[in-house]
């Protein structure tokens, strides 16, 4: 497995242009200075927590496709609750 951000000659980096006001600019700018980062690593971790969640989606809808409703709301929960507490 390929680390998070790294492209290969099979899965290129693609740009992703963000467009944004200079408040929202000067913002984002702050908040990566403050956390010691840059702001594509903000990105990079808003999207990875967006995927992170949306595949938590799918396997809870497929488990509840299964017949397992209860199981799946819960571990949807328990994920959840880890992502809240990795990204606050």
């Amino acid at each position: 497995m390929r680390a998070a951000g790294k492209a290969s000659k099979r899965h290129p980096i693609k740009t992703i242009p963000y467009r944004c006001d200079a408040s929202r600019h000067k913002a984002l700018l702050s908040v990566a200075r403050d956390s010691g980062t840059s702001v594509q690593r903000l990105f990079d971790n808003f999207v990875s927590h967006v995927l992170a969640e949306r595949q938590a989606e799918a396997r809870f809808v497929a488990r509840q496709q299964r017949g397992n409703p209860s199981r799946g709301r819960k571990r949807l929960a328990e994920i959840r609750h880890r992502l809240s507490q990795k990204f606050d």
